[in-house]
């Protein structure tokens, strides 16, 4: 299950463009919080603190105690604004969660037992076709990453969504089908064709110098 952060947020009155500007002069990131019914409320996060949290990895999908002056709200990003140029953080959504929030996000898979898979073993490739699968969970019970085992996996098999195990109440946001995650694909053959002609224009050249060698030969029987 993702883990809960805490965070210290500042509310901020104004909104306009100066006021931006000197949010970020000191270093902060104007924010926005919404949801459960209830007036979005403008925010500004530590700079420092969002850049630390997005290099974790999994910002998308942490829930985030946000402490305002004592207040504490739970929430979770749903979107972070990047500057064109420079790459950094400039803005940070976050949804407001209750008690009994459900939410969509999207969750890394991870492959293990690598070394107990058969196909694996024979020179086949592990090709996953998802590396996020989206789901629809309880707030509270979000998990951090979907495993597959690959344990007995042969050439050709098939990794489905149906192979691993979903916390309660979380399901896959596609439900028409058990869709594929990933598969052990044969080894790839890396023919070498430039080897190969430069090996027959050799052959030629040395054909062409033999006959060269025969015609000269016969002139000289000629002489």
């Amino acid at each position: 299950m993702a883990k809960e952060n805490k965070l210290s947020i500042e509310i901020r009155d104004s909104t306009g463009k100066s006021a931006v500007k000197k949010i970020i002069a000191a270093g902060k990131i104007p924010s926005v919080l919404y949801g459960l019914k209830e007036k979005p409320l403008t925010i500004s996060i530590n700079r420092m603190t969002v850049q630390k949290e997005l290099k974790a990895g999994g910002f998308l999908t942490k829930i985030f105690s946000l402490d305002m002056d004592g207040k504490v709200s739970l929430a979770i990003p749903r979107d972070v604004q990047f500057h064109p140029i420079s790459d950094l953080p400039v803005h940070v959504d976050f949804l407001r969660l209750g008690a009994d929030s459900k939410v969509l996000v999207d969750i890394p898979t991870i492959f293990i037992n690598h070394e107990l898979s058969p196909g694996l073993k024979k020179g086949g490739v592990l090709n996953i076709v998802r590396r996020t699968v989206q789901i629809n969970c309880p707030a509270n019970n979000i998990p951090e990453e979907i495993v597959f085992d690959l344990e007995g996996l042969e050439i050709g098999d098939a990794i489905h969504i149906s192979a691993t195990k979903l916390p309660e109440g979380a399901e896959p946001t596609i439900t028409d089908r058990d869709f594929t995650i990933g598969t052990v694909a044969a080894p790839t053959v890396v023919k070498e064709p430039e080897a190969a002609a430069e090996g027959e224009a050799a052959d030629g050249e040395a054909a062409d110098g033999e006959a060269a060698k025969t015609e000269e030969s016969s002139e000289d029987k000629k002489d």
